[in-house]
């Protein structure tokens, strides 16, 4: 059971004055700014962690979260979910030894992102069949760059979609962090359905070893990024059999783990 309002502004209008050092002039304007957000979360009435987010899709968010994290393994296993303005709280099906309180903030990389042990001796290799036509790269990091509708207007946001293997968007989300992007439009998958198996995930962020996880976490077989990967995102990608594809950008992209799901 869901309660609460989950969706708040995810804009807001500043007054701004921009300088142009070439035409020697400035102007004001009101700007169009991104609404930043802090909910925290509770699980089975224990404080779990704070995010900073944009405050809408809560809910898929919640559902993305716990999935990847490997806190829950389907919907089913929560109870019920709570939502108000500032906190969220969840109850789940059985209690979970709580770790330490943390901070999951727009920043990239933490001592809290550290890779637990059992991911490197228990990698979840993929078994999907799904193939990429290579010119269905080039189309996808289009069409995800066109569809992120809060970026084009404030610049201010990460954003990953789910697509299909002509490249068409099934699913996109957006958030102030890359990985609360990812988190967003795994929910929606989620709550809709969706089989992780025959699509493949976009973002517009760097390819880390926790944005890996949570992929191989839902089966999702093929990571394509406009950014670049860091070294244990590679290493983790070719451990699962995922093919992880950065620097995605005009005509060109490369292939870092399994390139064979790519048709040239």
């Amino acid at each position: 059971m869901i309660k609460g309002n989950t969706e708040g502004s995810s804009l807001i209008r500043h007054m701004t004055l921009r300088v142009d050092l070439g035409r020697r002039s400035a102007q004001q304007f009101a700007d169009e700014i991104v609404s930043e957000s802090q909910v925290s979360l509770y699980i089975n009435g224990s404080y779990y962690s704070a995010m900073t987010i944009l405050p809408f899709e809560i809910k898929e968010l919640v559902v993305g979260h716990l999935t990847v994290e490997g806190i829950i393994e389907k919907i089913d296993d929560i109870l019920e979910l709570e939502i108000s303005k500032q906190r969220i709280d969840i109850q789940l099906r059985k209690e979970l030894p709580m770790r330490k309180t943390r901070i999951i903030s727009t920043e990239c990389g933490s001592e809290e992102r550290s890779i637990p042990p059992r991911i490197w001796m228990k990698p979840k290799k993929q078994d999907s069949t799904i193939r990429l036509v290579s010119q269905v790269i080039i189309e996808a990091v289009k069409n995800l760059n066109l569809s992120a509708e809060i970026y084009r207007r404030t610049g201010g946001t990460h954003s990953a979609a789910l697509m299909n293997k002509q490249g068409c968007i099934m699913l996109i989300s957006e958030d102030i962090s890359r990985h609360s992007a990812v988190d967003k439009v795994i929910g929606k998958a989620i709550l809709q359905g969706l089989n992780f198996k025959e699509v493949f995930l976009t973002s517009s962020g760097r390819i880390t070893s926790d944005i890996v996880i949570k992929a191989a976490n839902v089966g999702i077989p093929i990571i394509v990024s406009v950014s670049a990967p860091t070294d244990k995102g590679i290493k983790l990608a070719d451990m699962m059999r995922i093919t992880l594809i950065g620097f995605a950008r005009g005509k060109r992209f490369n292939i870092y783990t399994h390139p064979e799901k790519i048709i040239f």
